[in-house]
């Protein structure tokens, strides 16, 4: 089999059932490329195209007052009520106050670190064969040239800007299309029932559609 990346969308189930217009804008945020889809009821920002970082936010996510995805009694979070073209409208999780956001602070504020959202979903998986039977030899050098036993990495990148990732090994030696689990980041062990449930669907459904078979 020969190498290849394949991109699939990873959440097809928070997306419209027809997609609302939408225009998509670049600009450059800390030096490097962004593209920013300016949906008009969510937010949707891809940082560094060739090293990608996705932020997405849908209404009954959480902004978050800090740079990262994490949970403290001092980080002020807003529950997102309603997202326009113009701003974000979040309501205080313990105060229950009412703010707006001027949504593309918020666009950029999620790639500088100045805001934060929660994993609720996965922008995208990205499948790829990692060496070949063809050239599997246990022996060789490994520095130079992988040729150990071929196996195939999947990474799902989250809505909140980090990636997800797994490793499956092929069930019958030569055989390029089955595969089962074989080890997966530390990150995915932290998820949630839901979110693992989630993450396990759009690798299946990334899987399948690059013809592989998931035991």
């Amino acid at each position: 089999m020969v190498p290849a990346t394949s991109d699939t969308p990873g959440d097809d189930r928070r997306r419209p059932a027809e997609d609302d217009e939408f225009s998509v804008e670049r600009r450059t945020i800390q030096g490097h490329e962004a593209l920013v889809t300016r949906y008009p009821d969510r937010v949707s920002v891809e940082w560094r195209p060739a090293h990608p970082v996705y932020f997405g936010i849908h209404v009954g996510d959480r902004l978050k007052d800090a740079d990262a995805d994490v949970s403290s009694p001092r980080i002020d979070e807003w529950t997102v009520t309603v997202v326009t073209p113009e701003l974000l409208v979040g309501e205080h999780v313990k105060t229950g106050e009412r703010r707006e956001f001027d949504r593309a602070r918020v666009e950029q504020g999620l790639v500088v670190g100045n805001y934060a959202t929660n994993l609720s979903g996965f922008e995208r998986v990205v499948v790829h064969p990692v060496g070949s039977w063809e050239t599997y030899d246990p022996d060789a050098d490994t520095d130079v040239v992988y040729r150990g036993s071929p196996y195939v990495t999947v990474v799902a990148y989250g809505n909140n800007g980090e990636t997800y990732g797994v490793r499956y090994r092929y069930t019958e030696a030569g055989n390029p299309e089955p595969v089962t689990l074989w080890e997966e980041d530390v990150s995915v062990g932290r998820l949630d029932d839901d979110l693992r449930d989630a993450l396990t669907a759009a690798v299946k459904t990334a899987l399948t559609a690059e013809g592989y078979t998931v035991a």
